[in-house]
């Protein structure tokens, strides 16, 4: 029979004990469920009346003021049209019999047209057209032709959107008649001035409504194409043509008369409540009152469970010692029931004691065996010494064959290979030139003599400590990147020395190259991966030189903002890399 099979509960008892426990759990569970659910409906009331009607009172003055500059830089439009209407030069110009007197009068236009655009920056360009709509003067920066979906309004005549196909910038144009009184004292018309603008204004005027980034304003023309836009705009929104409110959405159409446009925002609910202060206060009250709720229930949780469990995990504590004592039961209920029965269960496993010490002790016998085949696995693999010697054995019948270039080329590899895998984290900047002159010996096998690598160093910092492969990954990217695409060949050279700069002794460590450089776009994106990295703690995977930028990372692991680097290169002229390291003190 299993152990679990002698653990019955009289049901008469466990009913009692339980329905104790359970009218407990159910109070607390109403009480924290009503705190709960008054808390819900007091945050409701106050987004959905209080906080959404000030976002709405919000929002409608800042569409009040954007229509009030749109207004405004209507007037200025007309005002425009009249300051060239009733220049002399403009009505010299219209009323000029011949080219001739058109040429004389057009200097006059040309100031005229100045002292416009600096009046109104928006302002690109002026155009006057004949009587017969023909061109007869232009003056701008931009120009584009007279579009044909000209809408009138009153004397004023507007245009929708006008893309330059050149730039894809937005324009549009106002023109307004010229007239010129005749004999008869009526008027004619002699022409039409066209004033053409930018959108800049516009889009200022939108992007300084914008209440938030999620929000979204955009003024269209009559054909509904959109002209400028801020925030997240999207197609369907030039759909509305006028102002609304749904369950998401607060929708704002404000028509532009003269222009014959519309100004359309929209302002998501959801977006217009995330910096409602009275909802974190709510939250904090809710928190509060559940944070003594649970107080509550782990006072009673202790009172009725947690101190009883202790007395026995006490017990069991000392079990250890004496296997033959049991737990004093005390009491009439859960816990007490929980006492006698591991009483029994004692008894049961001290009979079951002698049959777990005889299976222990045949799995330690087995699992001693295993040990020993894992140890004499290992012992078969190849270690570092097995390279060494093999490494040795090849430079010893390099020897015997004359082959001393071989000899020397082993030995280096033996030597950056044992350097690289042997010894701490730390080395001295003599082994580190050390291990680089090798690095240099098989850089110029390699390569045939054709690329060099110098290493120069001042006494008197020979003794100092730094990281292991710093300085070589430096090394090797110059080589790699830098050279390797030279037919001519290069140099690339090392130099370490004491400086003062700041007042304080640091190493100064300078990796130069004479390679192809670095482009002004890789070396952004390096500066940007470097302060990132010290931003974020992070190493971008993108490309960006693995090897450069893990040097960067060991730099700060090993000094942090005691150290410093510095990288300066220009395409086809070479790169410096210097590093400014603090000095161990002296002994």
């Amino acid at each position: 029979m299993k152990i679990s099979d002698r653990l019955p509960f009289p049901a008469g008892r466990l009913k009692k004990w339980r329905g104790k426990l359970i009218y407990e759990y159910i109070f607390l569970l109403i009480a924290v469920a009503c705190i709960i659910i008054i808390s819900f409906w007091m945050t409701r009331y106050i987004v959905k009346y209080s906080a959404m009607e000030q976002s709405r009172q919000s929002l409608d003055m800042i569409f009040q003021q954007a229509e009030e500059r749109v207004k405004i830089f209507e007037e200025d439009i007309e005002s425009l049209h009249m300051n060239v209407l009733h220049s002399g030069s403009v009505q010299d110009f219209f009323q000029a019999k011949n080219m001739a007197e058109r040429w004389e009068n057009l200097e006059g236009f040309y100031q005229v047209v100045g002292n416009n655009r600096r009046i109104n920056r928006n302002l690109q360009n002026i155009l006057l057209y004949d009587a017969d709509g023909n061109l007869i003067a232009a003056k701008g920066d931009v120009y584009l032709p007279r579009p044909e979906d000209i809408a009138e309004n009153g004397l004023y005549t507007y245009s929708n959107r006008m893309t330059d196909q050149k730039t894809k910038a937005a324009y549009f144009e106002v023109g307004m008649p010229v007239y010129e009184k005749d004999l008869g004292s009526e008027y004619h018309q002699i022409g039409s001035v066209y004033l053409l603008f930018d959108v800049k204004y516009l889009q200022n005027i939108i992007d300084s409504i914008l209440p938030n980034e999620k929000s979204a304003v955009g003024i269209l023309d009559r054909n509904g194409t959109l002209v400028v836009s801020a925030g997240d705009w999207r197609e369907e929104y030039s759909l509305f043509d006028s102002s609304s409110e749904d369950d998401d959405d607060l929708i704002h159409v404000h028509q532009i008369l003269r222009m014959g446009w519309r100004m359309v925002s929209v302002v998501p609910k959801h977006s217009m409540l995330s910096g409602v202060t009275q909802i974190q206060k709510v939250n904090y009250i809710t928190y509060l009152v559940m944070l003594a709720v649970m107080c509550l229930v782990c006072t009673t949780l202790y009172r009725r469970i947690i101190k009883p469990i202790s007395r026995q995990t006490s017990f069991m504590a000392d079990f250890t010692r004496d296997t033959g004592q049991r737990i004093e039961v005390t009491g009439e209920n859960e816990i007490s029931e929980m006492a006698r029965k591991m009483n029994e269960m004692l008894d049961d496993i001290e009979d079951l004691n002698r049959e777990v010490v005889d299976s222990q002790k045949k799995y330690l016998e087995q699992e001693y065996a295993r040990k020993q085949t894992e140890m004499i696995a290992y012992k078969s693999q190849i270690n570092p010494h097995f390279l060494y010697n093999t490494f040795n054995c090849i430079r010893g019948m390099a020897l015997y064959k004359g082959e001393k270039e071989i000899a020397e080329l082993t030995m280096s590899l033996s030597c950056f290979f044992r350097y690289s895998v042997q010894g701490g984290e730390l080395v001295t900047v003599e082994e580190a030139l050390e291990n680089l002159s090798h690095y240099a010996n098989i850089i110029r096998c390699r390569f045939n003599g054709k690329h060099q690598v110098s290493t120069d160093a001042s006494e008197e910092v020979l003794a100092q400590r730094i990281p292991k492969l710093l300085i070589q990954p430096l090394v090797e990217n110059a080589v790699l990147h830098g050279l390797e695409t030279r037919p001519q060949g290069g140099r690339v050279s090392v130099t370490i020395e004491e400086t003062k700069d700041d007042g304080s002794g640091r190493l100064a460590v300078t990796v130069q190259d004479d390679g192809s450089g670095i482009s002004a776009e890789k070396q952004k994106e390096l500066r940007d991966a470097m302060e990132r990295y010290d931003r974020e703690g992070t190493i971008s995977e993108k490309g960006l030189g693995i090897g450069f930028l893990n040097v960067y990372r060991r730099l700060r692991l090993f000094y942090g903002q005691a150290a410093d680097f510095d990288l300066e290169s220009r395409e086809g002229e070479g790169t410096r890399i210097r590093l400014w390291l603090p000095m161990e003190a002296g002994e």
